[in-house]
């Protein structure tokens, strides 16, 4: 049965590879997106108990403001939530810092998760050494991954080993080796330690207001989770803590915290501006997937079906010599199995080939999994063979012989026949235009996004994160002074207010006003403003000459002390214009201290494009803080020229600290690079659809061409002309690529509205994508087909009737 196949194969010519090829692209496209997809909804999967472990998240819902939520929270409702909840078996704390880790003469800049010491009671993760029960329930013990053992002492082996964190000055033994989490996971457990005792009076366990780290709960009983999430909901009230209910009414309104089961954090990260990844765009590429194999289903189907009458002949000498219907139908499914096979196979090898380049394209670690991927093959070969198959088999093996061995021409399907393939041509062209028009809108927001402007430089700006390492704290004078002195620095400063990092918000009051308006501050020492390029509007910048400018602390500020803000804060406390804003005091809420606006810059966008613009405040500072990060701007050298100056520089400055720094260009060019490779996926994906769908034209205009060569000369006989037989046979594949258009405009317009909806700056959704994804499939159908009609317009009646 199977042989059959092998033998037809041959006879198919350039159909048959069209074929083979489009049916191998449609299954290569689909099997890459279902291992995607796959591997975004696996995230956290790998742990046992994953459906039973939840992350409290903030739920802010103030009056008069869009609701937003934020998955770093206080650490203050702990306590109170074992409390209120007692189906809430376990709540663990977790604080995640990159800092400096030292192993002997190893030295590395790693994220240390910092817990409690039931962390293991909540995150079950598998040990290859130690003991759990063990592992955390005392200062000075440290849990390590395998990658971390290896890194830092050559060996998994490692418990009993010594290592120091953070230049404490006090080493850390390891008590226990955890297998390396899988990529698509959501936690950085690599090296763990517990929260050393004095950090219980730190500022993030005893107020509201401090957003710092993650909060994951236990619930066993599923049942129980409807009562909890209703009880979240205005939790702050009943645990106020140290704050004033008037502040928690303006911080959460009617809000308060909310539940997040560990395996939709990832998805829900991305909904809040935090990282992971956004469901829409991934259900988006499975679609894609099923799309293009869709297009490859069609294709194949159309072409299988319009060929099978050619094998109309071959069926009635096989039942003249004995073969019964239900044998014929059997070979051809079994010829259409046998080729679809093949077909896969081509897809299979496509995938893995291509598997290594799109994992860098999207930054996945994604595996060719053969449990995944050979069922679903299995699949899709039965499932198209059998369509493929089931049109042939049954019209097919019921011609009667003599009627097929007397006529003169192949049998022809008629009028319902024609209809149906013209459907199919609209369904492939209608899947490839919506995935065109997506591919140009999201190619045109990662433009846009690039050359959005931030309000402040983008080149010859470095930022030196090692800085805020909290050992250099005493000396962050000194190095800054030093950085500067590095060839080709031309201003070395320090700020806690640099692109993807703003670190905190406080509540003012307006002049005049009870109202409270939230802003995001920073400290800048002097030539901050100048570094990162900031825009003046209004008013003036700190000066060092003033002596209300800057100051060593917070607590040596005194009544009027200046404040620096952005055009956006001066809106938002109802100033006419930057100009109005200057002189006027603002009062920070429960501080009696007032600061007096001196200057307004214009707006800077720290975070990415799907982020809100932020209100910012600015306060001078000339001696050290939390958080700081060295601002160098540069002049006269390459990007990587300058990073090489400052690494070699700080190694003698701070030779304890790992060097880490980056340039603002580079830091901005992560908020694009997601949506460019997505749109890069699309591009592939609409690509191979509109390929495969035009391979599709291509064989059935040669095939439909060869069909009607004898009603061409017919035609060409009674007065037609070359132009008019041309417009005939073009014209008959072009009228379903522009009822495609009617079809895949709507839903395209759908996809990237809700696409676009979630950035904060945009482009407009125009027609121009539409038309040019309208126009371009229509002008490569018209290629496709005009040669085969070209050249049958061009035949000699004669010849046409003489082959027909």
């Amino acid at each position: 049965m199977f042989a059959s196949g092998f033998r037809i194969l041959p006879r198919h010519g350039p159909y048959g590879a069209i074929n083979l090829l489009g049916l191998g692209l449609g299954v290569a496209v689909f099997l890459m997106m279902m291992l995607i997809v796959r591997y975004e909804y696996g995230y956290d999967s790998y742990l046992p108990g994953a459906s039973h472990i939840y992350q409290v998240d903030d739920d802010f819902r103030p009056a008069g403001r869009a609701p937003y939520q934020s998955s770093y929270i206080s650490f203050v409702p702990v306590p109170f939530m074992e409390q209120d909840f007692p189906e809430i078996s376990q709540a663990v704390r977790v604080f995640e810092n990159p800092v400096p880790v030292r192993a002997g003469e190893v030295l590395g800049r790693d994220v240390v998760t910092l817990t409690d010491r039931n962390f293991f009671s909540v995150f079950d993760l598998p040990l290859l050494e130690g003991n759990k029960a063990t592992a955390l329930d005392g200062p000075g013990k440290v849990v390590l991954s395998a990658t971390m053992a290896r890194k830092y002492f050559g060996t998994v082996h490692a418990v009993g080993r010594r290592l120091r964190i953070d230049n404490s000055g006090d080493d850390n033994v390891v008590s226990a080796i955890v297998a390396d989490p899988p990529p698509n996971s959501t936690g950085d457990f690599r090296i763990i330690t517990v929260f050393p005792s004095s950090w219980m009076d730190k500022w993030p366990f005893r107020n509201w207001g401090s957003l710092w780290g993650h909060v994951w709960v236990r619930i066993d009983d599923a049942r129980a989770v409807p009562r909890i999430v209703a009880g979240l909901r205005g939790f702050p009230y009943r645990h106020p803590g140290n704050w004033k209910e008037s502040l928690i009414r303006f911080t959460y309104g009617d809000g308060g915290l909310m539940l997040v089961p560990l395996r939709a954090v990832h998805f829900h990260n991305a909904s809040i501006g935090e990282g992971g990844a956004s469901r829409r765009l991934i259900d988006i590429l499975g679609l894609v997937g099923l799309a293009a194999l869709a297009t490859a289903i069609v294709n194949y189907v159309n072409l299988a079906t319009a060929r099978s009458g050619l094998r109309a002949r071959e069926v009635a000498m096989r039942k003249v010599l004995g073969a019964t219907r239900p044998a014929l139908i059997v070979r051809f499914m079994g010829d259409a199995i046998m080729l679809v096979g093949v077909s896969v196979l081509v897809g299979l090898a496509l995938t893995e080939l291509s598997l290594r380049w799109v994992n860098m394209l999207g930054g996945w670690n994604v595996a060719f999994d053969w449990g995944f991927v050979l069922p679903v093959s299995v699949l899709v070969v039965l499932v198209v063979g059998i369509v493929a198959g089931i049109y042939p088999a049954l019209v097919l093996s019921s011609f009667r012989p003599a009627s097929v061995l007397a006529a003169s021409r192949m049998p022809a399907g008629g009028r319902i026949e024609s209809a149906l393939r013209s459907v199919l041509v609209v369904l492939q062209f209608g899947f490839a235009i919506v995935l065109a028009v997506c591919t140009i809108v999201m190619t045109d927001q990662a433009a846009f996004v690039r050359v959005l402007d931030r309000g402040i430089s983008k080149e010859g700006v470095i930022v030196i994160d090692a800085l805020a390492n909290s050992s250099l704290a005493a000396r962050q004078d000194e190095i800054v002074r030093r950085l500067g002195e590095v060839p080709g620095v031309r201003i070395a400063t320090r700020s806690d207010m640099y692109p993807h990092h703003t670190i905190d918000s406080d509540n003012f009051r307006p002049p005049g006003g009870d109202s409270l308006i939230s802003v995001w501050w920073g400290y800048a020492t002097p030539g901050y403003f100048e570094a990162i390029g900031a825009r003046l509007v209004a008013g003036r910048l700190f000066d060092a000459h003033q002596g209300n400018d800057y100051h060593v602390a917070r607590e040596k500020e005194v009544a009027g002390t200046s404040i620096v803000i952005s055009r956006l804060t001066a809106e938002r406390f109802g100033f006419a214009s930057p100009e109005a804003a200057v002189g006027h005091e603002l009062r920070e809420d429960g501080v009696a201290q007032t600061y007096r606006i001196i200057g307004v810059i214009d707006d800077i966008r720290f975070g990415g494009a799907h982020e809100p613009m932020r209100p910012l405040l600015y306060y001078g500072r000339s001696g050290s803080f939390d958080e700081a990060g060295a601002i160098i701007r540069y002049e006269g050298a390459s990007q990587a020229e300058e990073m090489a100056r400052l690494r070699s520089a700080w190694a003698s400055i701070a030779p304890d600290i790992p060097f880490s720094a980056q340039g603002v260009s580079d830091i901005f060019a992560d908020d694009f690079r997601s949506d460019q490779n997505y749109g890069a996926l699309f591009g592939i994906g609409s690509a191979v659809a509109i390929g495969i769908a035009c391979l599709g034209l291509f064989g059935l205009s040669s095939f439909n061409v060869s069909r009607r060569r004898h009603e061409i000369g017919v035609r060409k006989v009674l007065g037609a002309d070359r132009r008019q037989v041309l417009a005939l046979l073009a014209g008959q594949f072009l009228r379903p690529v522009l009822i495609a258009n009617l079809i895949a405009w709507p839903v395209a317009w759908v996809f990237m509205s809700r696409w676009l909806s979630g950035f904060d700056q945009r482009i407009a959704l125009t027609p121009w994508p539409f038309v040019i994804a309208a126009g371009g499939a229509a002008l490569i159908a018209l290629l496709t087909v005009i040669g085969q009609s070209a050249k049958a317009a061009a035949d000699p009646p004669a010849s046409s009737l003489r082959a027909g």
